[in-house]
């Protein structure tokens, strides 16, 4: 693994230990054993820093999302696939959900980072626009319906990452059928 990454991974395991805000430049020097001049050499700021990891956290959620989208499916089938990658890349990686979320959250994130970071998944958001203009999804703005999705699968994800809930297939399909009634035109 090369400096930059170690870094980046540095960064990670310390935020999700002891949160972003606790997560300073010494603490990252002191674990990956990098220099601050290197650290500072690959990103500016611990701002860039935390920016960057952001990014590359939607960069590798984006793929996962849009995963087999492409495929011969009906709409629903879609959404299903959508939602089934987004959690399942959400339980692989509890760090980097926790990061993502408690990074898009915070009064921290700045709106370019979002919008920079939004095309990573942007085939996805695509098909929830094509949803609305074809009339089978809720004419609400698409932000507000891209939270209504990920917030259904974040709260799923957060119960079983927590042993809060035990998942079974019938209740993720549950979970998503309920997800679907409540985006669809009825």
């Amino acid at each position: 693994m090369n400096k930059r990454d170690l870094i980046l991974e540095t960064t990670l395991n310390l935020s999700y230990e002891l949160g972003i805000q606790a997560t300073s430049i010494q603490l990252i020097m002191k674990k990956s054993a990098i220099a601050a001049g290197t650290i500072y050499h690959h990103f500016e700021s611990k701002d860039e820093l935390i920016d960057t990891l952001y990014s590359e956290l939607k960069e590798d959620m984006g793929k996962a999302v849009i995963q087999n989208l492409e495929n011969e499916l009906s709409f629903k089938e879609k959404f299903i696939l959508i939602w089934k990658n987004l959690f399942s890349f959400y339980i692989d990686n509890p760090k980097k959900f926790e990061f993502l979320e408690n990074y898009a959250h915070s009064p921290l994130v700045r709106r370019e980072i979002k919008a920079i970071s939004r095309r990573h998944y942007q085939l996805a958001v695509d098909f929830f626009e094509s949803g609305i203009q074809l009339g089978i999804l809720r004419n609400l703005p698409i932000n507000v319906l891209i939270n209504i999705i990920f917030s259904n699968v974040s709260i799923l994800t957060r119960m079983v990452i927590l042993d809060e809930i035990e998942l079974s297939n019938e209740l993720l399909e549950e979970t998503i059928q309920s997800s679907w009634d409540g985006i669809k035109i009825n």
